[in-house]
C-alpha cells in the first residue's frame, strides 16, 4: 500500500513540474520574439552613422540658405516691366518674384494715375499679397518698377522696408514713357539700407521689345559674377 501510495505521489508531483515547465517558457518565447524584432528593425543602423547623416543633411540645407543667390523683384503694372524682368532673367538665370498689391489697382489708366498721385501725397505704403522665400539666400536683387509722376510706385517702397537689406547688392531696373526714374534713385538707399546700390538701367515702355542687347551689356558692366 506504501509503495502505491509512492507510485503515486511520484506522478502528481511529475505532472505539476511538467505544467510548471509549460508556463514558464511562453513569456521566455515572447521575450525573444521582441528582442528578434528589436534588432531585425534595426539591423544594418549604426546609431553614429545615423546621427552623422542627419548633421551631413542639416549642414547642406544651411549651406544652400547661405549659397549667394540673385532674385528679380518687380512690380508691372502694364506689362513693359515684368517683360524687363523677364529678359533679365534670361541674362541670369535669376528667380523672379512679382510684387503685387493685395488690393489690385485699377485697370483703368487715367483713374490710376490719379491712385498714384494720392498715394504719392499720403506717403502710403500699399500692402503687398506675398514675400519672398528665403531672402537669406539671395545677394543680389534686382528691383524693376514703372515710373509714376516721377517716383517709384509707393508700393515699391513697402517691398525694400519689408527685408533687412544688411550686405545685399540692390540693382534698380525700371521702365517709363521717358522720364527715367526719376527720384527714386535717391530715396532707394533710405529704404533698402545696409544694401549697396549699383547702377540702374532705365528703357523707355516702347522700346522693350528691342532691349536684349542693351540690358545684356548692362548685366556684363555690372560684375556680378
Amino acid at each position: 500500500m506504501k509503495k502505491i501510495l509512492s507510485v503515486l505521489l511520484s506522478m502528481v508531483l511529475a505532472l505539476s513540474l511538467a505544467a510548471c515547465g509549460g508556463r514558464n517558457t511562453q513569456p521566455a518565447e515572447d521575450g525573444a520574439a521582441g528582442s528578434t524584432a528589436a534588432e531585425t528593425a534595426g539591423a544594418g543602423e549604426d546609431p553614429e552613422a545615423s546621427a552623422g547623416t542627419e548633421e551631413t543633411s542639416a549642414a547642406a540645407e544651411d549651406a544652400s540658405e547661405d549659397a549667394g543667390g540673385t532674385l528679380i523683384a518687380y512690380f508691372s503694372w502694364s506689362g513693359n516691366t515684368a517683360q524687363m524682368a523677364q529678359m533679365i532673367q534670361e541674362e541670369t538665370g535669376a528667380d523672379l518674384f512679382e510684387i503685387e498689391p493685395a488690393v489690385p489697382y485699377t485697370d483703368d489708366y487715367d483713374t490710376l494715375l490719379d491712385v498714384a498721385q494720392q498715394e504719392q501725397s499720403d506717403n502710403a505704403r500699399p500692402e503687398i499679397a506675398g514675400q519672398v522665400e528665403n531672402w537669406d539666400s539671395y545677394d543680389v536683387v534686382f528691383v524693376g518698377y514703372p515710373d509714376w509722376w516721377g517716383d517709384a510706385p509707393m508700393i515699391i517702397y513697402t517691398f525694400l522696408e519689408s527685408y533687412d537689406w544688411t550686405g545685399k547688392t540692390l540693382v534698380p531696373f525700371c521702365t517709363s514713357g521717358g522720364s527715367g526714374f526719376g527720384r527714386s534713385l535717391d530715396k532707394l538707399s533710405d529704404s533698402a539700407p545696409g544694401a549697396g546700390i549699383l547702377e540702374g538701367l532705365h528703357v523707355s515702355g516702347s522700346s522693350v521689345d528691342g532691349a536684349g542687347e542693351e540690358i545684356a551689356s548692362w548685366i556684363g558692366g555690372l560684375d556680378l559674377a
